[in-house]
């Protein structure tokens, strides 16, 4: 008998009783159905995440899944007008009689959900535009002999019609225009199954995605808050037959921070150390206007490449390396590296560079970051010119509208701020940059006036720490730039 069909045969069960404190400190003693999902570390991690939006101030806000109602009687609570459905009919009545138990009248229950078989509009998405949608994903473990599931929690064990929950409704939201502006969606989930995979699956179709909180269970499952937005609501968007460099053109601009341009063509591409970015037929070029307060030029071109990295993952249905160790490990088996501060290799052949450029016009500085990717060896032109550089076709076949989109998306992930959306923390940055570099460290050297040096670790500036190769390993030398930075490939038996 399938989970669903035994779940129906607990309605006749004895209810439970629990009580649940709110993060503001509120008690309610409540009275659970056996087949409604009772307030947990998830619903917990939920409504610490929903305190970080402060007041709601009369936005609108949608629960998919509300089960008992806490997190939406919570949001009720912070000043959001709140609308909670479930497509269990005795959770939207275990929800109903706790608002009416503790005389909440403005919240509105529906029975409901984003029904993943129909493509015809949904009734709950009715009072929307919504400013913040939040489901606490029912991705669970397949559950042993004794455990039952309820329908949604048995339809999440497997994919539907291909496609997971958080793709399907990501999917309803685009196509029913139920989000605002600038809305976001939270997303609980684990780090098992799906939950691996859902930020990957995210920018893949263009949504931005940053894990804000996150919390170790006792039995070391990991539980993830993820926020979800479509990236640069107010940027532009634009693309240039031919231009002599997409940075410049930027720095040269008004256009709102968010904006992007590519080019099919650039004639005076550059890199570091004004070196040329040569833009053969299959490579690809493009600029961000970044917001200032993006942190150090370290910062900058580290979150840069891990949003290179991260869109390469997206683009090959893996999780993103940034997820975990596990992730990246997997990753890094691709023989895929950032080479310190600012390129992308591939076999230690480069195959992406990034230039970090700010101008001061006035009162007014504008930052950008310019990216050159060689997508494809057109006819073996890169290869046979270059020797030392390589193309993404060697892993993967890719549009320059798929790579364009999902890099837009990735980039966001890393350097947007918004209300209520925070930067990602500067030590993990530097933590998750440092992972990355470990294919091409571990196989080089670097030289300094002929002296050959060992990376051994990335201070907290990003700056790299190195000891020579040939003296007291206790003697540190500190490299805060790669100008006149040479690198040597290491031999071994």
């Amino acid at each position: 008998m399938k989970y669903v069909e035994k779940e129906i045969e607990r309605v006749d069960f004895a209810p439970k009783t629990c009580t649940w404190t709110s993060p503001l400190g509120d008690k309610y003693f409540l009275k659970i159905p056996n087949t409604v999902y009772p307030p947990r570390e998830d619903t917990n991690l939920l409504a610490k995440t929903l305190m970080n939006f402060n007041s709601g101030d009369g936005k609108k806000l949608l629960e998919i899944g509300c089960g008992t109602g806490v997190i939406s009687i919570l949001a009720n609570t912070l000043g959001w007008q709140v609308t909670g459905c479930d497509i269990n009919p005795l959770a939207v009545a275990t929800s109903r009689g706790l608002a009416e138990k503790y005389n909440i009248d403005n919240i509105n229950f529906l029975e409901g959900g984003i029904d993943p078989k129909s493509n015809q509009s949904s009734r709950i998405f009715g009072n929307g535009p919504f400013d913040l949608i939040l489901w606490n994903l029912p991705y669970l473990e397949k559950p042993n002999k004794n455990e039952l599931l309820g329908p949604l929690e048995d339809a999440s064990l497997s994919n539907i019609g291909g496609k997971k929950l958080h793709e399907i409704l990501l999917k309803k939201i685009e196509n029913e225009n139920c989000l605002s502006k600038d809305g976001f969606v939270i997303l609980i989930h684990n780090d098992n199954g799906p939950g691996r995979m859902l930020s990957s699956e995210c920018r893949k179709l263009g949504w931005s995605s940053r894990c804000i909180k996150n919390e170790v269970l006792e039995d070391g499952e990991k539980l993830y808050s993820t926020i979800i937005w479509k990236p640069w609501s107010s940027a532009e968007k634009i693309v240039l037959d031919e231009v002599d460099s997409t940075n410049t053109y930027l720095l040269e601009s008004s256009f709102p921070t968010g904006s992007y341009a590519i080019a099919k063509k650039q004639t005076k591409g550059r890199g570091q150390r004004k070196n040329n970015w040569v833009h053969f037929k299959g490579g690809w070029c493009g600029s961000w206007i970044i917001p200032l307060e993006a942190s150090s030029p370290q910062i900058i071109q580290a979150k840069a490449a891990l949003a290179v990295i991260e869109s390469i993952a997206a683009l090959n249905c893996n999780e993103l390396p940034t997820f975990d160790y596990l992730a990246m490990a997997k990753f890094l088996q691709n023989k895929i590296s950032i080479k310190w501060p600012n390129d992308l290799v591939i076999d230690n052949k480069k195959f992406s560079g990034i230039l970090c450029e700010s101008k001061t016009k006035g009162e007014k500085t504008v930052c950008v970051v310019g990216i050159g990717c060689n997508l494809k060896n057109e006819n073996g032109a890169i290869e046979s010119k270059f020797p030392n550089a390589s193309s993404l076709e060697n892993l993967i076949k890719i549009s320059e509208d798929q790579w364009t989109k999902i890099l837009h998306a990735s980039m966001a992930s890393k350097f947007e701020n918004k209300n209520y959306l925070s930067g990602e923390d500067d030590r993990e940055i530097i933590k998750k940059w440092w992972l990355s570099m470990e294919n091409y460290n571990k196989n080089h050297f670097i030289l300094i006036d002929s002296e050959k040096y060992e990376i051994k670790r990335l201070l907290e500036g990003g700056e790299l720490s190195l000891f020579s190769a040939n003296q007291d390993s206790n003697h540190e030398t500190i490299c805060e730039t790669s100008y006149n930075l040479e690198w040597e490939q290491k031999l071994f038996d």
